[in-house]
C-alpha cells in the first residue's frame, strides 16, 4: 500500500513536471542573470570588497548556497534570508 502511494506520488510530480516544461513553457531562472543582479546589490559588494569574505562566497557559488537559483532569488527579494546569508558566510570566514 505504501508502494503504491510512494509511486503514484512520483508519478504526479512527474506529470506536473513535464506540463510545467513542455506545455506552460515555464522555465528555471538562469542563473547567470541572477548573479549579476545580485553583484547590483549594495550589501553585496561590500561583502566582495573583504577579501576573506569574497573567497567564501565564489566557493558557495561553484558549490554552495549560490549555485541554487531559487535561493539566489530568495537572497534579493527578502531581508530575512539576506541577513542569514550575511551571517552565515561572515561565521564561515571566522
Amino acid at each position: 500500500m505504501l508502494l503504491f502511494l510512494l509511486l503514484s506520488l512520483l508519478t504526479a510530480g512527474f506529470v506536473i513536471e513535464i506540463i510545467q516544461k513542455h506545455v506552460l513553457k515555464i522555465k528555471d531562472p538562469d542563473i547567470q542573470d541572477l548573479w549579476a543582479e545580485l553583484e547590483n546589490q549594495e550589501w553585496y559588494t561590500d561583502m566582495i570588497n573583504d577579501p576573506d569574505l569574497k573567497i567564501w562566497i565564489e566557493l558557495e557559488k561553484q558549490n554552495g548556497l549560490l549555485k541554487d537559483a531559487y535561493y539566489v532569488r530568495k537572497i534579493i527579494d527578502h531581508v530575512g534570508h539576506r541577513e542569514g546569508f550575511i551571517r552565515y558566510i561572515a561565521d564561515k570566514a571566522k
